[in-house]
């Protein structure tokens, strides 16, 4: 696979993570090419998929955390 198939696989894969990514519409920033959440904090275009990762394992352990009290009320503890 050529380097210039390769930037634009990511290029459409990075567009994909941002549209997809789970934060509300309002909160995604598209003008001029952008790819950017304003809640997240994420820039898609130009931050690392390490620091993707990072945030989305962040945002994952705190949606279980939430998830986990929730049950935790429902059961009385």
């Amino acid at each position: 696979m050529k380097i210039s198939e390769i930037q634009a696989e990511n290029k459409i894969l990075r567009k994909l993570l941002w549209i997809r990514h789970g934060c509300p519409f309002p909160a995604l920033y598209g003008d001029d090419g952008e790819l950017q959440c304003k809640v997240c904090m994420l820039d898609f275009k130009r931050d690392s998929a390490q620091r993707i990762e990072e945030k989305f394992t962040t945002i994952g352990m705190k949606r279980y955390i939430e998830h986990m009290k929730k049950l935790d009320k429902k059961e009385g503890k």
